[in-house]
């Protein structure tokens, strides 16, 4: 094995939502923007854990299972498990967002993936986040765990613009209603039509 194989080690995207290390709590520094960019409320978190770190009104942990439940909420906050298990977790957010709700996601910025590219096409507004996100995790060597990937925060009926100190926020269509997908004047491919 070379120096760097591990870094092209695929069993890390593979593991399943419920596994420990898919599940990395959103730091303050990062939460407390995202809570202003939604009203002052996170009203659910359908992905969290028994603590509620969050302080969502309403909340689903792993064994909950948010992602069996219909997301009715006006303000979400979700920071899913994120192997491939984010691509369910993409579309519950984009049916919540067509039912009305705004609903902000921290995802990797693989920009390059269809799960990406699926949540970006659908969304109000994106933030790429400045640096790694730190978990406030201290390591043996007193360094903080980071992410070991950029991240981005996407927004789906809100502007995020309470979020513009975390890194770079465009605004991929600034009167763009998330509703059913075809109904006249929703863009289904991130185009005002």
């Amino acid at each position: 094995m070379t120096i760097a194989a591990h870094r092209f080690n695929n069993d890390l995207r593979r593991r399943g939502g419920d596994h420990v290390m898919q599940r990395q709590l959103t730091p303050g520094y990062v939460l407390e923007p995202v809570r202003a960019a939604l009203g002052g409320t996170i009203e659910l978190d359908p992905c969290t854990e028994p603590e509620n770190p969050t302080g969502a009104s309403t909340f689903y942990t792993v064994d909950d299972d948010g992602l069996s439940k219909v997301w009715w909420e006006s303000s979400i906050y979700i920071n899913p498990p994120y192997g491939e298990a984010r691509g369910e977790w993409v579309t519950q957010a984009i049916a919540a967002a067509r039912r009305g709700s705004r609903v902000v996601m921290l995802i990797p910025a693989h920009t390059d993936t269809r799960i990406f590219q699926k949540a970006l096409n659908t969304a109000t507004a994106v933030v790429f986040i400045k640096g790694r996100v730190k978990f406030g995790i201290v390591r043996d060597n007193g360094r903080q765990q980071a992410a070991s990937h950029p991240s981005a925060l996407i927004g789906w009926n809100v502007d995020l613009i309470e979020c513009d100190p975390l890194g770079h926020r465009a605004v991929l269509a600034p009167n763009r209603t998330v509703g059913p997908e075809g109904a006249p004047g929703i863009p289904s491919r991130g185009r005002v039509e």
